[in-house]
């Protein structure tokens, strides 16, 4: 099997190199480092399946990441025999945009193209899905006739395919007392679409009525001074025990074995890394009630009331939790179960088994 990468970092890397562990395919990757990713979406397509076309035996199956045309990768690498299978971590129909952006109509017909070129398609979450399904909805109303059919039909039958999880260090799930003072995590992007700036509002306002936590910030960031980071360090000082991310994995398990409660703002999440890997961590989640958050805490940690309405129910809540170390420990157990149920020994079977299914089906000479 061949997968195609034009965006090899952050979760995509990670996605590849947990799954080639854990799967019984062999799986070569063909990838472009993960950068400049409007450029990927308009010409790695061609690069990607020029490359595939120069790679030895012809593979049984070629699968591809979203961020690239797969109509362009299919055409230039003549690999027309293979199955063509697309696997969707993002998509730009449904990630939100700036006041006043619009939606860049060059990669909504990427998007199109890749969907109608693939033999299966397969996303990161249901969540992601239908969110595309309604990105795709508004795209086709501002599209003048004829437009192109079969789009929405491989979106009704793509499948649900969780990325694993890599438990390689995280501790058994074991009942811990929660610290003195309770620690509070951030280790997602300081980056607009995660919302920093309301974390830090949140965090202030808790901090002004006297409420006592420590708090670890692990997030990256492309910007060289994050202001909502730089707030919340110059104003609480001590209580910041790091604010930069971990050096290595080992680091940073460390620190999230460190920490109490995770929390997220985040404007969009089609999957969810940062909150599950510190759920294994034994960190207790408190996360909007949307995005795919519902989805990965599953029925049990929301009736625990860990999935928050809107910035001032997720006040109320971290406030409450911090106030009781108890139910704290009480829920580390239950988070960390639910989020051994996305490794990658339960996650690798079913992809591998979406490979096996386009390998029986064969490529355009068989649909």
């Amino acid at each position: 099997m061949l997968f195609l990468e034009p965006f090899g970092g952050g979760s995509h890397r990670r996605f590849l190199e947990g799954w080639r562990r854990a799967s019984r395919h062999a799986i070569r990757v063909i990838e472009l480092p993960g950068e400049r990713w409007r450029w990927r979406m308009r010409v790695a397509g061609w690069i990607l399946g020029r490359r595939a076309a120069r790679g030895g035996s012809p593979p049984g199956v070629v699968l591809a990441s979203g961020l690239m045309d797969m109509a362009h990768a299919r055409l230039a690498s003549g690999l027309d025999r293979a199955a063509w299978g697309l696997y969707l971590h993002e998509n730009q129909l449904s990630y939100p945009r700036a006041p006043g952006e619009r939606l860049d109509r060059g990669f909504a017909i990427a998007h199109m193209a890749s969907l109608l070129a693939a033999d299966g398609v397969a996303f990161n979450s249901r969540f992601h899905r239908e969110a595309m399904r309604a990105g795709l909805a508004g795209f086709f109303r501002e599209m003048p006739p004829p437009r192109p059919r079969g789009v929405t039909g491989r979106l009704r039958r793509a499948a649900v395919l969780y990325p694993g999880l890599d438990l390689a260090g995280f501790p058994v799930p074991a009942s811990r007392p929660a610290g003195d003072p309770p620690v509070i995590l951030w280790n997602h992007r300081w980056e607009e679409d995660k919302r920093p700036g309301a974390f830090a509002r949140i965090l202030l306002s808790l901090a002004e009525r006297g409420v006592d936590f420590r708090l670890v910030l692990l997030g990256t960031t492309s910007q060289v001074r994050p202001q909502p980071k730089e707030l919340l360090v110059e104003r609480l000082g001590g209580r910041v025990l790091r604010a930069e991310p971990a050096g290595t994995r080992r680091e940073y398990l460390a620190w999230l074995r460190r920490a109490d409660i995770a929390v997220s703002t985040s404007a969009q999440e089609n999957f969810g890394y940062a909150v599950l890997e510190a759920m294994a961590a034994g960190a207790v989640p408190l996360v909007p009630r949307r995005l795919s958050y519902p989805e990965i805490l599953g029925p049990a940690l929301a009736r625990a009331g860990l999935l928050c309405e809107d910035d001032r129910a997720l006040e109320g809540a971290l406030a409450s939790l911090l106030a009781d170390p108890g139910r704290l420990a009480g829920l580390r157990v239950r988070t960390m179960r639910r989020a051994r149920r996305f490794g990658w020994d339960r996650c690798a079977g079913p992809l591998d088994a979406w490979v096996d299914r386009l390998a029986a089906a064969g490529g355009s000479t068989k649909r």
